[in-house]
């Protein structure tokens, strides 16, 4: 099973952003008995608010203790939206979707 998070806001609402911010945007790989797995195939995809669509895959997507993870660095204000997908070594699929907005903060 797959399942996205973000972290490294910088408000009280996890999924926003300032314009300016690198969330890093997980995909979290845990298998039927809840323990993380490393995926034979991963990758992370994401959509932002002008609908280009960028992949992160392989050596783009840096391994961490039971999760995959990008450093990404949002140029637009609006709505992102990311899937996680994984594969594992038994050929099982699963992929996961979640989203974050950044937002231009005005003083």
């Amino acid at each position: 099973m797959a399942y996205c998070a973000d972290d490294g806001t910088t408000t009280e609402d996890i999924n926003r952003y300032v314009l300016g911010s690198t969330p890093r945007l997980k995909v979290i790989t845990i298998d039927t008995e809840g323990e993380p797995f490393e995926p034979t195939e991963a990758r992370l995809s994401i959509k932002d608010p002008l609908g280009n669509i960028y992949t992160y895959s392989g050596g783009d997507l840096t391994v961490a203790s039971g999760y995959l993870y990008t450093i990404y660095h949002p140029q637009y204000v609006g709505w992102y939206q990311y899937e996680g997908w994984v594969k594992d070594g038994n050929g099982l699929e699963d992929a996961a979707t979640k989203g974050f907005e950044i937002y231009d903060l005005v003083y």
